[in-house]
């Protein structure tokens, strides 16, 4: 169902799928559709959510591979994933297509991933701003880069040909110092 999802909605706005034409394309009865998503929209998530999952978990808990080795590899394989999306992407990021949706799921991802890091002390963010809680400055930190991420992506995506490139010369220019770098 999944490669169903992502074959339609590179063809036609998800919102404009119906759960009968997605059924069809998978080969599936409509009530199998329904034991997994309850909409287009939900199943395409799930199916981007997959392919993301699987590359922080191939990245990101590997021990023998540095922080800022994993944040270049797993960006480099995020960025191979959008293109392989392209026009998935470029209609679910796009500003008509509101704050939620794509972006909510892509902010959420990233999010995820650097509370991960963070978690396993690969990571450590400028937490001591007189009169804060650290922990709450390093939720705005965590934030700030997921969300910052997803709005670097939208951006790069509107380039008439997107390439890891442009997006490295892009995030490089514009990502805090404290932040793993890639190079730039």
């Amino acid at each position: 169902m999944f490669a169903a999802v992502l074959a339609l909605a590179a063809e036609t706005p998800v919102e404009q799928l119906s759960v009968t034409e997605v059924a069809r394309r998978a080969d599936v009865h409509r009530s199998t559709f329904y034991e997994h998503a309850s909409t287009p929209d939900g199943l395409l998530r799930a199916a981007l959510l997959a392919e993301l999952d699987g590359l922080r978990a191939d990245l990101l808990h590997d021990p023998g591979r540095g922080t800022d080795a994993a944040v270049v590899e797993t960006t480099r394989r995020v960025l191979e994933h959008v293109l392989r999306h392209l026009p998935v992407y470029r209609r679910g990021l796009a500003d008509d297509a509101g704050a939620g949706g794509l972006h909510a799921m892509l902010g959420e991802h990233f999010l995820g991933s650097s509370r991960q890091l963070l978690e396993q002390g690969r990571l450590s963010l400028p937490t001591d701003v007189p009169g804060a809680d650290p922990d709450v400055v390093a939720d705005a930190a965590l934030r700030l880069i997921a969300l910052g991420t997803v709005g670097v992506i939208r951006s790069w995506i509107d380039l008439p040909d997107p390439d890891a490139a442009a997006f490295t010369a892009i995030y490089g220019r514009l990502v805090p110092d404290w932040w793993s770098q890639l190079d730039r």
